[in-house]
């Protein structure tokens, strides 16, 4: 209540400002741009009164003119009524303040009525001033049943009679209102549950208001309402071997399953298997009729949506009749999540809100029975102390996927990218000795997955790097393994090293990736790939007696004291390798300070000749060696290569530059066409000693000019024909993404444009693959003279790791 002595400073303050208006002189209507605009009589109200408000007693139902004494009970004040009506106590009142009202003297009048305050302690508030008093001769009640509260819930449903009755409860149970009789009703809904969730509460009774006439009346407010499902949030990752779990505040029957075609979102109605709805408990189970889900045809991940309609009780739909929509993304097998800043390694890893702290204790929840997806959020993973280095073993397959964000919605290797970095002690990883004790945060060993190429150990999304302090060390190992299981590697940052800390160990052999007696089929597929900076050997795949399938990768070596190489292929038993539709060499391409003494882009050592291997469609780049040579492609060894060499560019200038180096003179199975050679002051092709330094009209290549009419001495001219010597034009590249070189420019020459060979019969099941290119993201099928001026016997492809389809070529 305003007293005096809260009252006397504003009105002093009134004084002073009528003061200062009348010392102004004559007084005009203030401007716009005047502090008066802004001001009126409301303010200076609500500025003395301290924004009070007044209190006011509404009695309803006295009839019998009786008299009915009520009193504040902060102030004494009494107000008295002889009928039905309203009065307010005096003064003006601080808002915010509970104020509680009593009865001194009810009616004494025949006939007798009760009053009864609906609401005897009042919260002074602008919306709530007044106290409400209901006279009745007899009274009846208002029971409100409750029905659908979670029996975990603690949170109060707030049920109002006429908007000022109010009354509470936690649970389920009868709420009950005294109400005159021939007095109105009217049950509303205030604030409502909301543990474990927040409830969706409605008075289910039609209608909720009336009159009491001489009885009791029974009313209904229903809580039933979803409270979670098996995955945190809409647009999450579910797996595809669980069933999804609808779980209510109560217990609900009659759910039904959307089955609408079309997508996507793809009706979770339409999957194989007849799904249905089950009940257990409070919960309603969908799954098909066993499973794992699937929809037929189509391949995981896939977006699915749960629709239910129709979901009660005995009282009421479920969320108040609205339907209930989840989409998902469903993913084949089980579903982990790691999380650097949130996750903690004693969780379940099953959902965003219950991460891992590690990626090898996600990885440990996947077992042989299936594959299962680890989703890694953005950060840095160091493999120290006790973060163990990764290990992928299981039969049933792991897919590693990380740069998510914090929900795990988004995936963005820029914006959040997951990086793994090698970090052990000598003692963890002494790295002395290659195929030994080498050091890699990441080891993959594929077996047991009997064919089935759904169950491949998979990494994607991720920068990973290696030790670079360490002598032999690489981001990724791939060990062992049999030929009926699957490794896929896609869409990552693979390091051997960065260099530039002055920590690099110049002893041994460090790389980006290192496959060791592999017998799996390893698919290396869209990455960027690098050798180790400052090593004795610089290789950004290492391959040794392994099956290896490298496609449309950006591929370097490094920085080395000896050897840099794109890739180093040594096979002393027969191995499958397919290099096809990769740039090699953008270090040296990009940075005049990446030298080595030799420069390799593929070195192939082979004591058994593979019976398939195929180098094709790669854009290859050597130079910077200080001593020795720059070799585009160097196959050594005492056997004769059968390798499908075609439709390559191979640029390496100087005059150490070789483009082709054979320590044998290739087999009879053996084919050379539809490269460009680039060296014209190296050398174009070496077998042994022997030095073919002459380029023939039909594309075959010579050791002395006069051979050209007689005959090729290289290969014949079916094997050995359709090459060319062009220089090739390239494109500007980001400074700070040096991979992206080596992409061909509009404008060159037509013969790498459109020099390409039919490859078909060369590449076998890997045709396809070439047949489309390295473009990022969104790779473009190649074509077959398209625009432009097609070299007689060529089929019009686009030679190297790009399909250019230039029109304006150079003739």
């Amino acid at each position: 209540m305003v007293n005096l002595k809260n009252f006397l400073p504003k009105l002093y303050s009134a004084l002073l400002i009528l003061f200062t208006l009348s010392t102004m002189g004559c007084y005009t209507r203030p401007k716009k741009s005047g502090i008066l605009d802004f001001m009126n009589i409301s303010n200076f109200v609500s500025y003395l009164t301290g924004s009070s408000f007044p209190l006011n007693v509404q009695v309803n139902g006295l009839t019998n003119s009786g008299v009915l004494v009520v009193e504040l009970a902060s102030t004494g004040e009494q107000l008295t009524f002889s009928a039905a009506g309203t009065d307010s106590f005096s003064g003006y009142y601080d808002p915010n303040i509970v104020y509680t009202l009593n009865i001194i003297t009810p009616p004494a009048t025949l006939p007798t009525q009760t009053c009864i305050i609906s609401n005897p302690n009042l919260t002074l508030t602008f919306a709530s001033t007044t106290f409400v008093v209901n006279c009745a001769e007899n009274w009846y009640k208002a029971n409100v049943a409750v029905t659908g509260i979670d029996s975990t819930n603690t949170v109060d449903l707030e049920v109002l009679n006429n908007g000022t009755e109010l009354k509470m409860r936690n649970s389920n149970g009868t709420i009950s209102f005294d109400v005159g009789d021939g007095l109105p009703y009217d049950i509303t809904i205030g604030a409502v549950p909301t543990v474990p969730s927040t409830h969706i509460c409605q008075v289910v009774t039609s209608p909720a208001n009336g009159t009491i006439a001489g009885a009791d009346v029974n009313l209904q407010i229903s809580c039933l309402s979803l409270m979670k499902t098996s995955v945190p949030a809409a647009g999450s990752f579910f797996p595809a071997t669980k069933a999804m779990n609808f779980t209510f505040s109560g217990p609900v029957t009659g759910c039904v399953l959307d089955a609408t075609g079309g997508g996507p979102p793809y009706s979770a109605g339409t999957a194989s298997g007849s799904p249905g709805i089950t009940y257990v408990g409070n919960t309603a189970r969908v799954a098909p009729t066993a499973l794992p889900w699937s929809f037929g045809a189509l391949t995981f991940p896939l977006n699915v949506v749960f629709i239910l309609t129709g979901c009660k009780d005995a009282v009421a739909l479920a969320n108040g009749g609205a339907t209930i929509s989840l989409n998902v993304k469903m993913m084949e097998g089980d579903v982990y999540f790691i999380s650097d800043t949130s996750g903690n390694d004693s969780n379940s890893c099953t959902d965003p809100s219950d991460s891992c702290k590690t990626i090898q204790t996600g990885v440990n929840q996947c077992n042989s029975a299936s594959v299962c997806t680890v989703f890694v959020e953005g950060g840095n993973y160091i493999i120290s102390g006790a973060a163990s280095p990764i290990s992928m073993t299981s039969s049933g397959g792991v897919r590693l996927v990380g740069s998510f964000d914090s929900s795990f919605s988004t995936q963005d290797l820029t914006g959040t990218p997951t990086r793994i970095l090698d970090n052990r002690t000598v003692i963890q990883c002494p790295g002395t000795v290659l195929s030994s004790n080498e050091c890699a945060p990441i080891t993959i060993t594929a077996s047991g997955m009997a064919g089935d190429t759904t169950k491949a150990h998979t990494i994607q999304g991720f920068s990973i790097f290696a030790d670079e302090s360490k002598p032999n060390a690489f981001a990724i190992r791939i060990l062992n393994g049999d030929a009926n299981s699957y490794v896929y590697i896609y869409g990552n940052y693979i390091s051997g090293g960065e260099g530039g800390l002055g920590v690099e160990d110049a002893t041994g052999t460090r790389g980006g990736i290192y496959l060791l007696s592999s017998r799996s089929n390893n698919q290396i597929d869209t990455n960027v790939i690098k050798g180790g900076f400052g090593a004795l050997s610089s290789s950004a795949v290492y391959s040794y007696n392994s099956n290896v399938y490298l496609l449309r990768n950006r591929i370097s070596g490094d920085k080395a004291v000896n050897d840099s190489h794109s890739v180093l292929l040594v096979n002393f038993i027969d191995s499958l390798v397919a290099i096809i539709n990769n740039t090699m060499n953008f270090r040296q391409y990009s940075d005049a300070s990446v030298t080595s003494q030799f420069t390799y882009g593929i070195r192939n050592e082979e004591s058994t000749a593979l019976i398939k291997h195929y180098i094709a469609g790669n854009t290859i780049y050597s130079n910077r060696a200080t001593t020795g040579s720059n070799y585009g492609i160097y196959m050594l060894g005492s056997v004769a290569t059968n390798a499908q060499i075609a439709n390559n560019i191979v640029q390496a200038p100087g005059s150490n530059g070789i483009c082709a180096s054979f320590n044998t003179t290739p087999s009879a199975s053996a084919i050379f066409r539809g490269n460009d050679l680039d060296c014209n002051t190296g050398k174009y092709i070496t077998v042994g000693a022997t030095n073919y330094a002459y380029y023939c009209s039909d594309g075959t290549f010579n050791s002395f000019s006069l051979l050209c009419l007689v005959g090729n001495t290289f290969l014949d001219a079916t094997r050995g024909s359709q090459n060319f010597t062009n220089t090739p034009s390239f494109n500007g590249y980001p400074a700070l993404q040096p991979w992206l070189a080596l992409s061909p420019a509009n404008g060159g020459p037509c013969n790498i444009a459109f020099g390409g060979v039919e490859t078909s019969a060369y590449l076998n099941s890997f045709d396809p693959i070439y047949k489309v290119d390295a473009v990022i993201a969104a790779p473009v099928t190649r074509t077959t003279s398209s625009g432009g001026t097609t070299p007689s016997g060529s089929a019009g492809y686009s030679i190297g790791a790009f399909e250019l389809d230039d029109s304006g070529c150079a003739p």
